[in-house]
């Protein structure tokens, strides 16, 4: 038997196609990683034979931003997020990030990973910038390792935060590094996963973590090296930040981003949220 695969009688089948088709009592040939064609009573042939009749299908849903080695340190009740401003509970979050270590990135991020799959989703992307002198350099290597596992679509976010407190950062020492060793890193893991291939189950982006926690040279050589290696690019944008960025820079941080031109087809951002008094 082949990798076809063929779901009959299926009860609905949500194309999200131009038109928004959604089809009733059909077939589905698949092909590998390929829909091959949808109809009623399609020839089995050595196709594996599924009976759909009791099923609804739809894509798989496409996740594009989360951080799985959040995954065991979310709801604490020692920290109060609602009442805090997304920087100010950075500050609070920061200490315990910095003592998280490979074994943790391993195991959340096939906590995430599985429960993202059993809720629909099988692309997922991960912004992965907890980089401490515990995980050391292998963090998305664990990620890959738990995605291979789980057979999930699997781009990973290579992020860092290069700025220290004293200038302004909420990042702990633990967790800092410079913009070489950041990209020296995103050149391994782009020779050792990256697949631009149609259908590839891995991709790398270079993601610098956040403007307000990284020097603007940070994102100028990311851009520079995603751009020469065809990579596409990632950050959070206005987390809260913004008020911070027109201190510091006299302008908000989407205008911030299109001066250095950090945007473009390649580029997507994470959040957006408005600062306190800020239109």
């Amino acid at each position: 038997m082949g990798n076809q695969k063929l779901l009959t009688n299926i009860r609905s089948l949500v194309s999200c196609d131009g038109s928004d088709t959604v089809y009733s009592d059909c077939d589905l040939l698949v092909d590998g990683y390929q829909i091959a064609k949808i109809g009623k009573n399609l020839p089995r042939g050595d196709a594996q034979v599924i009976d759909a009749s009791n099923y609804i299908v739809y894509p798989g849903l496409v996740n594009t931003h989360h951080h799985f080695f959040q995954t065991f340190v979310r709801n604490l009740i020692t920290i109060d997020y609602p009442n805090l401003l997304v920087v100010d509970s950075l500050d609070k979050i920061y200490p315990i990030f910095s003592q998280i270590d490979s074994e943790v990135i391993y195991y959340s991020s096939l906590v995430a990973m599985a429960d993202l799959l059993k809720h629909g989703c099988t692309t997922a992307f991960d912004h992965q910038y907890c980089y401490t002198k515990k995980t050391g350099k292998e963090a998305v290597d664990r990620q890959m390792e738990a995605a291979a596992l789980l057979g999930i679509r699997y781009h990973a976010g290579r992020g860092c935060n290069t700025l220290e407190r004293e200038k302004g950062s909420t990042i702990p020492e633990e967790m800092l590094e410079t913009t070489d060793e950041f990209l020296l890193d995103c050149e391994r893991l782009m020779k050792a996963y990256h697949d631009p291939n149609p259908n590839s189950m891995s991709q790398i982006v270079v993601a610098p973590c956040q403007p307000i926690n990284s020097y603007q040279e940070t994102f100028e050589e990311s851009l520079a090296f995603a751009r020469k290696h065809g990579l596409r690019l990632h950050t959070h944008l206005g987390e809260g930040e913004n008020s911070i960025m027109v201190e510091r820079y006299g302008k908000r941080t989407l205008a911030w981003a299109e001066e250095i031109g950090f945007v473009g087809e390649d580029v997507w951002f994470a959040h957006g949220l408005l600062g306190p008094g800020l239109p």
